[in-house]
């Protein structure tokens, strides 16, 4: 995408995430929540192993 210079968006974002690395490792800590709270509302509320529903049931 960027070329073969490395200055691609990709290689400024992580320059850039290098010199604020508070950001960084909020960055990381989003993204594991985001990731654990998919995993909780799947097994939590998605109904997932329940037996399935017959599908004209609703109408």
């Amino acid at each position: 995408m960027g070329g073969s210079d490395g200055g691609g968006f990709g290689a400024k974002a992580l320059s850039w995430l290098r010199r604020h690395p508070v950001i960084e490792a909020l960055l990381w800590f989003v993204g594991a929540f985001a990731c654990i709270a998919v995993l909780v509302w799947f097994f939590g509320f998605s109904g997932f192993g329940n037996p399935p529903e017959f599908v004209y049931e609703q109408f």
